[in-house]
């Protein structure tokens, strides 16, 4: 099956979703990667699919060390092997030869009467797992043609030795620390260098050629309508985040939204001791979230928390769970641990798209800032009801109407150039 994956593609197929169907039920399997980041690796190897299949079966990973892959890399891969034991080995491809790159990204799983091999241009980044344009085939094999595969790589494992360093190996984390001093050093000058060019008569304006194209899925087909607001329109001036070691990872360029994104502004009701078990209608769990009812598991929907200050928490990767009560239901952790307000106020989650199925939340409770700006956008739309309100907005609105959300640190300041 030939496979597309693109944010900008309605049958865009997520490269992390198929290997996360292809580990089920299989006995052993193995990749080769040349990119690995912190937060890819954990999409794949911390899923509960890849979990399952690791209690029983063995899996063997090779990650490139030519570049990207660095010391957040090295950590949790050295973490994820101590946890999954012999059931995981991991190797780092080291090597210094002039002209070559180790290039690879594939993977195979075996089960007991055949197997899989996906093989595209996604690498173990989150980028390369669900954000980037990437190509890839899911090939269906018998017995003996997956015993072929692995025969063949086996021969290139062995073959390879000499390149192959256990994953704890001092010559692997200094190789990595090398990536992550040249990622700072780069990441460090894209923050610094100026936009503003001097566009000469006769001179290509790219950036009216990329408002012609389409634009990843950020925004609904159903936006609510603009309704006035009674706050003063604040100047958009957006700050870029600063560079640091937590976010030195090639992936977090990709929690980023725009003016032109949609965000949607939920009450989340009271489940008890469970609230954090955040419920959605149908509509929003179908048209807003993308997933599907009755499909439990299939779908991957990934939230990454926006704290106060602006920084961002661990990605949530949840599979999407609707449930028999026509319950429709995420695990946000920002909710975890924090009691359920008394009186009329509810909690209020924002969620602002970054691609299909992948968003930044920031959850609001009462009395914190911008929580009385959000309520009072929702009242403009909405009347208070006991019902919970559930409703999407363009970004640029909700900016305007509460300008000190902390999602905004991740708002891209936009090109006139």
């Amino acid at each position: 099956m030939f496979c597309i994956q693109d944010p900008s593609y309605d049958n865009s197929m997520y490269l992390h979703e198929t290997l996360l169907s292809e580990c089920v039920g299989c006995t052993n399997g193995a990749g080769a990667y040349a990119f690995a980041t912190k937060d890819g690796i954990n999409l794949l190897l911390l899923d509960d699919n890849f979990k399952e299949f690791l209690k029983t079966g063995t899996f063997t990973l090779v990650v490139g060390t030519d570049d990207i892959t660095n010391e957040h890399s090295i950590v949790s891969l050295i973490e994820l092997q101590k946890k999954y034991g012999s059931h995981l080995v991991v190797k780092a491809y080291v090597h210094n030869e002039r002209g070559s790159t180790f290039h690879p990204k594939f993977s195979w799983f075996k089960k007991n009467d055949g197997g899989t091999l996906v093989l595209g241009s996604g690498n173990l980044t989150q980028k390369g797992l669900r954000h980037n344009r990437e190509a890839y085939n899911v090939i269906q094999y018998d017995e003996s043609s997956i015993a072929k595969i692995i025969e063949e790589w086996n021969r290139w494992f062995t073959h390879s030795s000499p390149f192959l360093f256990d994953i704890t190996d001092p010559v692997v984390l200094a190789k990595t620390k090398q990536n992550t001093e040249k990622i700072r050093a780069i990441s460090t000058a894209k923050a610094t260098v100026q936009r503003d060019h001097d566009i000469k008569p006769g001179d290509i304006k790219l950036t009216d050629i990329y408002k012609t194209q389409p634009k990843d899925k950020r925004t609904s087909k159903k936006v609510a309508q603009k309704q006035p607001t009674v706050n003063p329109q604040p100047q958009l001036e957006l700050v870029t985040p600063a560079v640091t070691d937590e976010e030195i990872d090639i992936d977090a360029a990709y929690w980023t939204i725009t003016l032109d994104s949609n965000v949607l502004i939920a009450e989340i009701p009271n489940n008890n001791k469970r609230w954090s078990q955040a419920n959605f209608s149908q509509e929003t769990f179908e048209n807003y979230f993308g997933a599907t009812c009755g499909e439990n598991g299939t779908y991957r929907i990934l939230l990454k928390h926006v704290n106060a200050d602006g920084t961002m928490c661990k990605t949530e990767a949840r599979p999407s769970v609707s449930v028999a009560s026509s319950n429709y239901r995420f695990e946000l952790d920002a909710a975890k641990g924090l009691p359920y307000p008394e009186g009329r106020n509810r909690p209020i989650g924002i969620f602002a798209k970054v691609s299909c199925r992948d968003f930044i939340y920031t959850l609001l409770m009462p009395g914190q800032p911008g929580y009385a700006d959000v309520m009072r956008l929702l009242a403009q739309t909405q009347a208070p009801t006991r019902l919970m309100r559930r409703i999407s907005y363009v970004a640029k609105d909700v900016f305007e109407a509460a300008p000190v959300l902390p999602i905004w640190t991740r708002l891209e300041k936009e090109e006139n150039e």
